[in-house]
């Protein structure tokens, strides 16, 4: 008997085809066109600062994208949001576009940028998430951003990056209030990173099993609950959307507070929210950003 290589799957080929999401649409390049050709518009017509340092790398930058209405003497909500590419591609200037909708209703949005394998590792590219925000938090104020209305944001890989965010236990350690996020989206994430290694994507990224166990945010949820929403697109693959169902679970079994929401979408146009500003996600963000003070009701209202 063939000995699975991850839960029942025993090829290589069997993971790639749940796991490569640039082959489960027929017009990955349409997809690819409309996130630079939208983010490039999101950088010209909105407010905002790029390539904001937050560690000694080059590539340890934010991009903060303003709302028309923003002035230094009121703090605005914001999202953090973490971009996918599986560890290994895009930057934040691909992911502008996801700050165009939330500009309309008065959000903040800090676009993240990391340093991608195999220059660097997945567990790098964590602590990189978790300096990034500590930065962003720690500098709220300079920022026009009420850090007490953060949400936390990421696509795919980047939803990895929310849970890890989620799992970390010693915000003290960098200054952070324990919870110090209002809520978070986690969109078509990748929770359970055993079968990685065993994908087209192994040899890339350089992860042992060992490595892939400990990176495993499904493995490990904390104690530091926070509204949750986890989403996944009814078009994913059935790993895809199994892994979301999962760790849905996992947060529900350990007291979160957890909304699933599968939309009618595929792993690469269930963004599409953000860029205009309505729908199911943005109706969630908005609800929790409003609760945290009464002046901020008009964003409520908008949504």
């Amino acid at each position: 008997m063939t000995t699975p290589l991850y839960r029942n799957f025993t090829t290589r080929q069997a993971l790639d085809e749940q796991y490569d999401v640039e082959q489960t649409v027929p017009d990955f390049g349409q997809y690819v066109s409309h996130y630079v050709e939208s983010s490039a518009i999101a950088r010209e017509q909105l407010t905002c600062s790029l390539d904001i340092r937050y560690g000694a790398s080059v590539e340890e930058t934010v991009d903060i994208f303003y709302p028309s209405d923003a002035t230094a003497s009121v703090l605005k909500p914001a999202v953090f949001f973490i971009h996918g590419g599986f560890w290994k591609a895009t930057t934040s200037k691909e992911w502008s576009f996801v700050a165009q909708g939330l500009a309309k209703l008065g959000v903040v949005t800090v676009v993240e940028n990391y340093t991608l394998c195999p220059k660097v590792s997945v567990a790098e590219i964590i602590r990189q998430h978790r300096a990034a925000y500590a930065y962003v938090w720690n500098n709220a104020a300079r920022f026009g951003i009420d850090r007490n209305r953060i949400v936390l944001v990421g696509h795919s890989v980047g939803g990895h990056g929310v849970a890890e965010l989620l799992a970390t236990q010693l915000w003290g350690d960098y200054g952070l209030a324990p919870t110090p996020y209002k809520a978070a989206i986690a969109v078509s994430g990748l929770f359970d990173v055993r079968p990685i290694p065993h994908t087209f994507a192994g040899p890339i990224l350089g992860l042992s099993v060992s490595d892939a166990e400990s990176l495993s945010p499904y493995l490990r949820i904390s104690n530091n609950r926070v509204p949750l929403q986890v989403v996944v697109g009814e078009q994913e693959t059935d790993e895809f959307i199994r892994q979301s169902l999962d760790y849905i679970t996992a947060c529900s079994e350990q007291g979160w507070e957890v909304e699933k929401y599968i939309a009618e979408k595929n792993h690469f146009d269930i963004l599409d929210e953000f860029f205009h500003g309505e729908g199911v996600m943005i109706d969630y963000l908005c609800h929790h950003l409003a609760l945290t003070t009464p002046e901020n009701a008009n964003v409520r209202e908008d949504c």
